[in-house]
């Protein structure tokens, strides 16, 4: 990028392309997109942000020679060969979803028509081999010389592979940046976030989601979190430790702050920003800690709330993401949703999720069941307290509450 101020890449957090939906709403092209991928169209993807850059960043645009996510990025470096997967183009809105093709008619309406031969091929299945590793590849990494490289997947579903969440009313839940909540079926969903295929044919991914989970958590720790950091230093023991302590500390049905957790973009509106409510000169800092972490896991039960309602049964979480380290969110989340939360013993289960699949493509494993059995291992169930949930409906009841006044006061300050 040529702007000094730009970041070196584009993340799904990158909202600079905002005015671009505004073009598309405009001129009619933004709900024709969403009829196309089958989902809730937002900045951060790949078509708003290349026409970001046909507009605003030209000499960048006109030297783009393929299209493609950051994982595929690397398996071109390691075979030379420009490719994706169905699931991981679906998610980035470039796909059409009644297809499973490429889309010159989605390339004209996000008006990057230009780039129509940059398109990567696309692998039926994250496990397919996509290539080999190149002798120049094999000398950069010190990886065997035509050793297999599978297509691979979006980073939500290989966190459902590496939880182990194929089963029947499964759900997984990924806080991390994202607020993520994903099942599958074998239908299409379109007024939620996500549809996009599946691991097998027939099948969709469905999901529901914002763009801030665990990130909330990330800023509170960063910007107030001095004395927890102190106190951890102090006594030898990591500040997540002391945060959840004094989360433990709050008796719920006390609990007074509210802390909605709209920290990026997309959210439940275009403006959403966070925000403390009820603060006042009795307020404790373990309060506000105690705030963020169901905060937090109200917005996973808002959008498993919304997936609930298409029918899609719930039986159990799958939680993932940095948070499901701690058994403090665990219980949380537990008793905000009242349903069993499992984690997995390996804390990265996007990259186990990853190492499946192309254990598939080379024959390591005979199927995903198969995989499932061998390499993925989970923790012991955390069960919710039935004793919590009046007071966890009263809550989220009040917070839901909040949320639809701020809508309107995001809305007015929309059209001044």
């Amino acid at each position: 990028m040529t702007r000094r101020s730009s970041p070196p890449a584009c993340l799904s957090q990158d909202y600079r392309a905002a005015g671009i939906l505004d073009l598309y709403r405009k001129n009619g092209n933004f709900e024709k997109i969403k009829a196309i991928v089958k989902g809730d169209l937002f900045a951060g993807e790949p078509g708003p942000l290349l026409r970001w850059y046909k507009e605003h960043e030209r000499s960048v645009y006109d030297r783009i020679g393929g299209v493609m996510a950051f994982k595929d990025y690397v398996t071109m470096k390691l075979t030379g060969t420009i490719a994706t997967d169905l699931n991981c183009w679906g998610g980035s809105f470039m796909l059409n979803m009644d297809r499973f093709t490429n889309s010159e008619e989605l390339m004209n309406l996000y008006g990057i028509e230009e780039l129509i031969p940059c398109l990567p091929r696309l692998a039926e299945s994250p496990s397919e081999i996509i290539g080999h590793v190149t002798k120049e590849a094999a000398e950069d990494t010190g990886l065997a010389e035509g050793t297999p490289v599978a297509a691979g997947m979006m980073d939500i579903l290989a966190c459902l592979v590496g939880a182990g969440a194929a089963g029947p009313g499964v759900y997984t839940v990924i806080a991390g940046s994202w607020a993520i909540n994903q099942t599958h079926s074998d239908r299409i969903f379109p007024d939620l976030s996500f549809n996009m295929p599946y691991l097998f044919k027939g099948q969709y991914l469905n999901v529901s989601s914002t763009g801030a989970s665990g990130s909330n958590y990330e800023w509170f720790t960063r910007e107030l979190g001095d004395r927890a950091k102190h106190e951890g230093g102090n006594r030898g023991i990591s500040y997540f430790k002391v945060l959840d302590e004094l989360i433990d500390s709050v008796p719920i049905d006390q609990a007074k702050v509210l802390f909605c957790p709209f920290m990026a973009q997309p959210s439940i509106h275009e403006l959403a920003k966070a925000d403390f409510l009820n603060i006042d000169l009795s307020t404790t800092y373990a309060e506000l800690c105690y705030a963020v972490a169901e905060g937090v896991a109200f917005i996973h039960r808002y959008h498993i709330e919304l997936l609930k309602a298409h029918g899609l049964p719930l039986e159990e979480v799958r939680l993932t993401g940095g948070i499901a380290r701690s058994e403090t969110w665990k219980r949380i989340f537990a008793n905000v949703l009242q349903v069993p939360i499992i984690g997995a013993e390996c804390e990265e289960t996007g990259a186990l999720g990853a190492a499946i699949a192309a254990g598939l493509g080379a024959g390591i494993y005979r199927d995903y069941d198969d995989a499932f059995a061998r390499a993925v291992k989970t923790k012991d169930r955390v069960l919710p307290d039935p004793e919590t949930k009046a007071v966890y409906d009263r809550r989220y009841e009040e917070w839901s509450k909040v949320n639809e006044i701020l809508k309107q006061y995001w809305d007015w300050k929309k059209n001044r």
